[in-house]
């Protein structure tokens, strides 16, 4: 359940470290650690509230911590359709938070100074450097979800007194209705993977969105 792999490369201060002549990120030599799909802690917050024949239920639930692959991301990051792609207009500009190395004589000292000045281009990052740093495609996996919502009226039995029923309830019921997700997570439902009903999970491959369900019942009783 852990996840490795190559990702930007980074000084002790987890400073970027850029190329001092194209600005681009330079890549890890081998996978690093991203952390593990587990979550920190998972809960969940239901009530349910009876007035006069009308009862409502609300459920939410949650689960905070953890990173999985998405390959929606890389995929959008690719073809410049996720919105981190339009940063700047997609022109180029300096690297977030990045430092290059300095030189003298030509030969690297394994000094960093903070990138000021030295920008890059979007265009070549998104569709070549980024695409071989699937670290950058590996992102929180935390969510809020407004899981249930239902509203149920049973009728008076003074209306059905006269009817074979014993009981007459209608309600209207709404599943998954809201997902709220860190700010890096502009992609993907993090429960939503590409192996269906299965162990696999942690690995999202350009997957269906997750649905909203709506619907209404209606019970009888004898």
């Amino acid at each position: 359940l852990f996840r490795s792999a190559i990702d930007l490369l980074k000084d002790a201060n987890g400073h970027v470290i850029v190329d001092s002549t194209t600005g681009q990120p330079q890549l890890t030599p081998n996978p690093v650690n991203k952390g593990s799909y587990l979550p920190s802690y998972m809960a969940s917050w239901g009530t349910k509230l009876t007035y006069k024949g009308f009862t409502l239920n609300i459920l939410f639930d949650t689960k905070q911590g953890g990173v999985f692959f998405s390959n929606t991301k890389a995929i959008t990051d690719f073809n410049g359709t996720s919105l981190e792609t339009a940063y700047n207009n997609r022109q180029d500009y300096v690297f977030p938070n990045s430092v290059y190395e300095t030189t003298s004589g030509g030969k690297p000292t394994g000094n960093y100074v903070t990138n000021n000045s030295q920008s890059f281009h979007p265009y070549t990052y998104y569709t070549s450097t980024e695409q071989f740093a699937p670290g950058q495609d590996i992102i929180d996996a935390s969510y809020i979800k407004l899981r249930e919502v239902s509203l149920t009226y049973e009728l008076p039995k003074k209306w059905i007194k006269k009817t074979p029923f014993g009981s007459v309830s209608i309600g209207v019921f709404g599943n998954n209705l809201i997902i709220w997700t860190p700010g890096v997570n502009a992609y993907v439902d993090p429960e939503q993977n590409s192996s269906g009903a299965s162990n696999a999970q942690g690995y999202e491959f350009s997957s269906n969105p997750s649905q909203r369900n709506y619907g209404f019942d209606l019970k009888l009783t004898f």
